[in-house]
C-alpha cells in the first residue's frame, strides 16, 4: 500500500488565481512537506479551491471553478 498524502488549499479573494500563483501554491506546499513530513517530492496530491469572498456571492459562480 502506497500512502499518498492530500492538500485542499481553500483560496478566497477578489480576484482568481494565476495559473502560476496555483503552482507556486503547490510547490511551496510540497516542499513543506518535504521538510516537515519527509514526503519524497511528487507524491503529495494538492487540491486548490477557490471561492468567492463573503459579500461576493452573487458573483458568477463559473468565475471561482
Amino acid at each position: 500500500m502506497v500512502f499518498v498524502p492530500m492538500l485542499e488549499v481553500l483560496v478566497s479573494r477578489e480576484k482568481p488565481l494565476t495559473r502560476e500563483e496555483r503552482e507556486a501554491l503547490k510547490e511551496e506546499a510540497e516542499a513543506i512537506f518535504q521538510e516537515v513530513l519527509g514526503t519524497p517530492k511528487g507524491r503529495l496530491r494538492v487540491f486548490v479551491l477557490e471561492e468567492a469572498p463573503k459579500g461576493d456571492e452573487a458573483q458568477s459562480p463559473s468565475r471561482w471553478a
